[in-house]
């Protein structure tokens, strides 16, 4: 079984470089397109996650990778100020195709690459 991915981005390069990271999941789509008006979506919007998010010196002193916990989803109604600050920013999208069995390492290349994704059920 196949599913869908959109991802927003607020410039082509971005959206672009995802695009070439994304080719070794062998996607059946990709591809990017330009948003005149930016997203304009009534989803919900997963945010990118932030370098450097759970590292640092554990109780004993050691530093390390910690866990990094899903960041929150963004809703419509309770994200009026994000909505309001970024919606207009993000003016690119990458549609894809994948295997169901690539897709949570697809979301987290993604994320980790400056893309808004929009949650699909």
């Amino acid at each position: 079984m196949n599913r869908m991915i959109q991802a927003y981005f607020h410039t082509e390069s971005q959206a672009e470089d995802a695009k070439v990271l994304l080719l070794k999941y062998n996607p059946e789509i990709l591809e990017v397109g330009r948003l005149p008006e930016g997203y304009n979506g009534s989803g919900r919007v997963l945010l990118p996650l932030v370098d450097g998010v759970g590292t640092g010196a554990d109780a004993s002193g050691h530093t390390g990778v910690g866990t990094v916990g899903v960041m929150p989803t963004v809703g419509t109604l309770a994200s009026e100020k994000y909505l309001e600050e970024d919606q207009d920013t993000l003016h690119y999208v990458l549609s894809a195709k994948l295997r169901e069995a690539d897709y949570l390492g697809a979301v987290d290349l993604l994320r980790r690459n400056h893309a808004h994704l929009e949650k699909i059920d």
